[in-house]
């Protein structure tokens, strides 16, 4: 069923905020000075074209130039996200990203209508087989209003194509439902998108993390890790609370619903990888939040 030439993704995945010159025009030289500040970090894939690269405000040629820009910036295994809610679109986007030289794709469920799991196990029947790259998929009701249940990860699970599972739901049973079903094939990884439960996640057996802090401190995300495989229990706790601390502390500072993905770009901006500038509705953070989240970046919290 499965292939040992599929990509196994681990570790520290940071979704990529995706840099723009003004509201619809990809900055690819800021892409690169973002692929150097993460590698240098340690991190061990890249996702562009998440929530956090702002996939579902992008135009088409904005996600194609970013989709070019990431996979000439990135040498780590470059994840692109290709969720749409409409079919076509989402296989344009997947061959864009095969033909840049992507190492796999990143699917959520359709969002709008309310569908039927029957429904989502049919798309997936006619997505997942033409795809011409591996793929993850990206469990986000938040976003979404859509949860893959039970039976549906299973009939994903059957095709060999699937490499992983992305949960941002934040629940963590669900999480150990996915390690769980995952477990049927081993090569399988399971990502959390919750930063702020990294370490739990790891005891119930996750691989890695999609965490948006790791944009801008990487390095903690390693050592987290580093720590619970070594067994350190005390400072993988300790780097858990540091991380969860500047979540808290960075992530809500717009005092929008969807603050987190402004001031995970605010982060970059603080650091000077790029501007700050989101593609409407989102609105961009202020001159003052980014010297706030500088601050804070600067002044890490104590362990």
């Amino acid at each position: 069923m499965s292939s040992p030439s599929l990509p196994h993704i681990v570790g520290s995945v940071p979704p990529i905020p995706t840099p723009l010159l003004d509201n619809s025009r990809c900055d690819a030289e800021a892409f690169a000075r973002i692929a150097a500040h993460l590698e240098t970090g340690g991190i061990d894939a890249a996702f562009v074209l998440g929530s956090t690269g702002e996939l579902a405000s992008l135009s088409h040629t904005c996600r194609r130039e970013a989709i070019e820009a990431s996979a000439s910036a990135f040498t780590v295994p470059l994840l692109v996200g290709i969720g749409d809610n409409c079919l076509e679109e989402s296989l344009a986007l997947a061959d864009a990203a095969a033909n840049a030289g992507a190492t796999a794709v990143v699917l959520n469920a359709p969002s709008y209508f309310e569908i039927s799991a029957r429904e989502m196990r049919a798309y997936l029947d006619r997505i997942l087989p033409v795809l011409p790259l591996p793929v993850f998929l990206y469990n986000m009701p938040w976003l979404t209003g859509h949860r893959f249940d039970r039976e549906t990860i299973a009939h994903a699970i059957q095709f060999p194509n699937l490499i992983g599972f992305k949960d941002s739901s934040g629940d963590l049973d669900y999480l150990r439902l996915l390690v769980e079903e995952a477990a049927v094939r081993p090569e399988l990884t399971v990502l959390t998108g919750s930063e702020f439960q990294y370490l739990e996640a790891l005891r119930l057996g996750a691989h890695g993390v999609v965490g948006g802090g790791a944009n801008m401190y990487p390095a903690l995300f390693q050592q987290l890790r580093a720590a619970h495989h070594a067994g350190e229990s005390a400072t993988a706790a300790a780097l858990q609370r540091q991380i969860s601390e500047l979540g808290n502390s960075i992530f809500g500072l717009t005092g929008n619903p969807s603050s987190v993905f402004p001031c995970i770009k605010g982060g970059l901006a603080a650091l000077g990888l790029c501007s700050p500038c989101m593609a409407p509705p989102l609105e961009s953070c202020s001159p003052e939040v980014v010297a706030g989240i500088a601050a804070l970046i600067r002044q890490p919290v104590p362990a």
